[in-house]
């Protein structure tokens, strides 16, 4: 199994607000996108090393934990309240795949040529798409489509979705920021995803040199593992 990682800032952006984690074992995963980010993360890392990863309820219970560690900061100091983050992770146990997500980063599964977005946007624009008063290609560039209904770090009460599939050998499993999904379309992602006599690392730095010829005007952040 290989697995990749990196976060870099766009050309617009003076501060990289994105951050991920993997665990030295490789099987936690995460990626956070959001001032809170940075926290999110360390507070899953610290979640996993006293609490089991394998079972779709310790997801939940992560990332309620990072939403608390969050809030906690911005109590002591309160010009940090609304420091929220996207969290969209995956740890990997027993030829099993759990997941817990919130906000509008992603996580994909490529299987057999086929690629499916396994997590469900937390944004506006998904609602509008939901009720059918929207097209896909409206969302693409919808001017709300960056506006989440659902972030860790803004409300105590925070709802987590999560859930787990069986793993099979060459399944690749992506976890991204929106700074990759927004100028990428989703047909390149599963022809770069696909191609397996490329490594985890050279499609990650594939994809990062094509959202940087189409723009960049947010910051990059990828996972790539193969089962």
């Amino acid at each position: 199994m290989g697995t990749y990682g990196e976060s870099k800032i766009g050309l617009v952006r003076k501060v990289n607000e994105d951050s991920f984690y993997i665990s030295r074992e490789r099987n936690v995963l995460a990626v956070a996108d959001g001032m809170g980010g940075y926290v999110a993360v360390e507070a899953i890392a610290y979640y996993f090393k006293n609490f089991s990863y394998a079972a779709p309820v310790q997801l939940e219970k992560a990332i309620q934990y990072a939403n608390s560690s969050i809030l906690s900061k911005t109590l002591i100091d309160p010009s940090l309240k609304g420091m929220g983050t996207t969290v969209s992770m995956v740890t990997l146990a027993r030829h099993m795949a759990f997941w817990g997500h919130v906000g509008d980063s992603r996580i994909y599964l490529y299987r057999d040529g086929e690629f499916k977005q396994i997590s469900v946007d937390h944004t506006i624009v998904q609602v509008l798409l939901e009720k059918g008063k929207i097209t896909e290609e409206e969302a693409m560039n919808h001017p709300q489509r960056h506006v989440l209904t659902r972030a860790v770090g803004v409300d105590e009460n925070l709802i987590v979705d999560s859930g787990a599939f069986e793993t099979q050998p060459k399944d690749r499993i992506l976890i991204c920021s929106d700074g990759l999904t927004s100028f990428i379309q989703k047909d390149e992602l599963r022809e770069a995803i696909g191609d397996y006599s490329q490594t985890e690392r050279e499609i990650i730095h594939d994809l990062f040199a094509r959202v940087y010829e189409n723009g960049a005007n947010d910051n990059i952040t990828a996972i790539l593992t193969t089962i």
